[in-house]
């Protein structure tokens, strides 16, 4: 097979798979935006509960103050932990999307740098 046809070939699926790396990051990043709204808006709800629990607990009864702090503490303690397994999920799956993407990208660059080799020092690459 012709060497120029070869590095043609090559230029063009190094370009492809760059694509696709960049295409990948690129929601990698979108997806980042969105946990990290969810993220805001989590933590905007759960200061809106304290801050309801607070009046709650400042207009009850001696009674019912220690029920209603240890209802908060096992609720508190249940939404960390939620909030913590959310978040390390999210961590885990952004890690793989971004080393993939950066896989596809230095792939693609290298078979670009390969296409764009000078035609005589290609042909001596090949067996």
């Amino acid at each position: 097979m012709d060497s120029v046809l070869v590095q043609s070939w090559l230029s063009t699926a190094g370009i492809a798979i760059d694509l696709m790396g960049f295409v990948l990051l690129l929601r990698e990043w979108w997806l980042a935006f969105f946990h990290e709204t969810a993220t805001l808006e989590y933590e905007k709800q759960r200061s809106w509960e304290r801050s309801l629990r607070h009046h709650h607990h400042t207009h009850a009864s001696e009674q019912l103050r220690s029920h209603l702090d240890a209802s908060a503490r096992i609720h508190d303690e249940m939404a960390e932990r939620s909030a913590r397994d959310r978040h390390v999920a999210t961590l885990r799956s952004r890690k793989q999307v971004f080393v993939l993407a950066t896989a596809l990208i230095v792939l693609g660059s290298l078979l670009q740098l390969a296409g764009a080799l000078p035609g005589p020092t290609f042909s001596r690459l090949l067996p």
